[in-house]
C-alpha cells in the first residue's frame, strides 16, 4: 500500500472517529433532556476551553524552546488538562466546574478572574451568558470524556469539527426558524460572495453581525487556500500572526450567537478573531478614520427589524429598518479600494424615501458592478422573502462632482441555486452558481444575465431591481412554484409601498 493511500485511510478513520465522539457527546445530553439548542451551547464552551488549552500548551512549548517564559492563563486547577482528567471523580469535577472555575471565568476582580485585559473581558463575556446543562455529575464526565478525545491542533479533528459543528448550528437554526430575525446563511451562497470579493491575505475583513461566523469562517479558509494553491512563498511568521489577530472583525449582539460564532472561528483556525458583543446600529458613526475601515465586508444583516427613532440620529439618512440602517453601516466602513458583499431583500433596491437616497449615494460614491438576484424560497425554511446580494467597491478617489462612480450593473438572475425550493431544501440538479461564477468576471450577456446603464437606473429613480429584459411573463409555461413566487413577490411590494405610505400619511 502507498503511503498516500495510507495516510487517507488515516485520514477517512479518524473523520470517523471525530463524528462518533460528537455524536456520543451529543446521546448524553439528550439522555439528560438537554435540547438541541442548548447541547449545542454546552459543546461550544467545552470546545472552547479544550481548544484554548492546547493553544497554551503550544505557546509554551514554542516559548521554552525559545528559552523565554510563558505564563499560562488558565494554569494549575484551572486549566483543562488538570479538571478535565478527573473524570472518575464526576461529582467533585462538576462542583469545581460549577462553583470555583466560572468564578474564576467570569469574575471582574483581577484577583478571583482572569484579569482585567480584552482576553479576560471575552472569556467574562462568553461565560457570563452560558451555562452547563449538566447537572447530574456522572453525565457531565461522560461528555467532557469524549470533548477530550478531540485535538484542535489536528487538520483532521478540526476540519470535521467544523462541518459537524456547522451541521448542528443550521439544524438549530432550522428547529428555530425566524429566532429573533437570525436566520442562518446557506454555506454555498456565502462561498459564491467570498470568490467573488476574492479576500487575500493583508486585508481586513468584517462582518457586522458576524451570527455564527459565517462569512468569517469561510473567507479564512479561502484566504489559507488561495495561498496554498498559489507559486508565492509561504506566509511568514508575521503574516501568521496577522491572519490570527489582525485580519477577521464583526460585531454580534446576541451573547449565544456570539459564543457560538467565536467558537466556530476557532474551529476554522483563528483564534484570536477581533469579535465584540454590541449592537451595531447604537455604535455606528458616520466619522469613521480611513485606518478604522475594512477592505472586506461580508455580511446578511437581519432585516424587517425596526429601529427606534432616537437611535437612527447618527446615520446620515434616517430609517426605522434595519436593513437601510445596515446598508449604510457597511457603505462608511469600507475603506478605498474595498469590496463588499451583502445581502439585502428586495425592498431595498426599489423603495422609495430612504432607501432611495441611500441607493442613490450608493451609486454615486460606489462601484455597483454585480447584483446577483437570488430566488424567492433561498433561505427557507427561514423566511420566503426575495433577496438579492448587491456587490459593491469604493473607488481608490472620490468621482468628481457632476460625475457617478457606478457606470453599469451586471445581473444575474438566479432561478435555481441546488435546491428544492421548498422548507425541506432538498439537494436537485440544475444549479446555476457555477454558471454565475464562470460569467460574472467577464459580465457575460445571457438568457439569465444582462447589464443596465447606470443612466436608465436613474431615470427610473435609482430602481435597482433585477427585470430579466430577455424573460416574458408567459404564465402559461411558467411552472407553478414560480409562479407562486412571483405573485409573493409582487404582494410583497405592494405592501411595502403601502407601509411607506402609511408612514408618510402617518408623520
Amino acid at each position: 500500500m502507498s503511503k498516500a493511500k495510507s495516510n487517507n485511510g488515516n485520514v477517512d478513520h479518524r473523520r470517523q472517529e471525530v463524528q462518533q465522539i460528537v455524536k456520543n457527546a451529543c446521546d448524553q445530553l439528550n439522555s439528560e433532556g438537554v435540547d438541541a439548542r442548548n447541547y449545542v451551547e454546552q459543546l461550544a464552551w467545552l470546545f472552547f476551553l479544550k481548544a484554548f488549552d492546547e493553544a497554551e500548551t503550544r505557546r509554551e512549548q514554542e516559548a521554552s524552546f525559545d528559552d523565554a517564559p510563558y505564563e499560562r492563563r488558565l494554569s494549575g486547577p484551572y486549566a483543562w488538562s488538570s479538571w478535565a482528567t478527573k473524570t472518575d471523580q464526576p461529582d467533585e469535577m462538576l462542583e469545581f466546574v460549577d462553583g470555583k472555575l466560572w468564578i474564576k471565568l467570569t469574575s471582574p476582580d483581577p484577583k478571583k478572574g482572569m484579569g482585567d485585559d480584552p482576553l479576560a473581558e471575552r472569556f467574562r463575556r462568553v461565560f457570563d451568558n452560558v451555562r452547563n446543562y449538566c447537572r447530574r455529575g456522572a453525565s457531565f464526565a461522560r461528555v467532557v470524556a469524549q470533548v477530550n478525545k478531540l485535538h484542535f491542533s489536528s487538520d483532521t479533528d478540526v476540519h470535521v469539527l467544523s462541518e459537524i459543528y456547522e451541521d448542528l448550528l443550521k439544524r438549530v437554526a432550522a428547529d428555530s426558524a425566524g429566532y429573533a430575525g437570525e436566520f442562518y446563511t446557506q454555506r454555498h451562497i456565502i462561498r459564491a460572495m467570498v470568490e467573488v470579493v476574492n479576500p487575500q491575505v493583508g486585508d481586513k475583513v468584517y462582518d457586522p453581525c458576524f451570527g455564527t461566523c459565517g462569512f468569517l469562517g469561510e473567507a479564512a479558509d479561502y484566504m489559507r487556500d488561495q495561498q496554498r494553491n498559489s507559486k508565492a512563498k509561504q506566509l511568514s511568521g508575521r503574516d501568521l500572526e496577522k491572519l490570527q489577530s489582525k485580519t477577521f472583525y464583526g460585531l454580534e449582539i446576541k451573547p449565544l450567537t456570539y459564543l457560538l460564532g467565536t467558537m466556530n472561528m476557532i474551529l476554522h483556525g483563528i483564534e484570536s478573531a477581533n469579535l465584540e458583543l454590541g449592537n451595531t446600529l447604537e455604535v455606528h458613526s458616520d466619522n469613521i478614520s480611513e485606518k478604522d475601515r475594512f477592505d472586506v465586508i461580508l455580511s446578511n444583516p437581519p432585516y424587517g427589524g425596526k429601529m427606534a427613532s432616537e437611535l437612527q440620529t447618527n446615520f446620515r439618512v434616517r430609517s426605522s429598518a434595519t436593513e437601510c440602517l445596515f446598508l449604510q453601516h457597511i457603505m462608511r466602513n469600507l475603506a478605498k479600494g474595498g469590496r463588499a458583499a451583502v445581502i439585502v431583500p428586495e425592498g431595498v433596491l426599489f423603495r422609495g424615501g430612504p432607501d432611495q437616497k441611500v441607493r442613490q449615494e450608493l451609486l454615486e460614491h460606489f462601484k455597483v458592478h454585480t447584483i446577483l438576484s437570488l430566488p424567492a424560497g433561498c433561505f427557507l425554511p427561514y423566511t420566503g422573502v426575495k433577496t438579492n446580494v448587491l456587490f459593491f467597491e469604493r473607488p481608490e478617489a472620490e468621482p468628481k462632482p457632476g460625475t457617478v462612480a457606478t457606470k453599469d450593473v451586471w445581473y444575474y438572475e438566479l432561478t435555481n441555486d441546488g435546491f428544492e425550493l421548498k422548507q425541506t431544501r432538498r439537494p436537485i440538479d440544475g444549479d446555476q452558481l457555477p454558471d454565475f461564477l464562470k460569467k460574472w468576471q467577464k459580465r457575460t450577456k445571457g438568457d439569465n444575465s444582462w447589464i443596465v446603464p447606470v443612466d436608465e437606473i436613474i431615470e427610473r429613480g435609482h430602481d435597482l431591481s433585477a427585470r430579466n429584459p430577455n424573460r416574458k411573463d408567459d404564465y402559461e409555461h411558467r411552472p407553478a412554484l414560480e409562479l407562486v413566487q412571483s405573485i409573493q413577490t409582487k404582494e410583497e411590494r405592494i405592501m411595502d409601498l403601502l407601509r411607506e405610505l402609511e408612514g408618510i400619511l402617518g408623520s
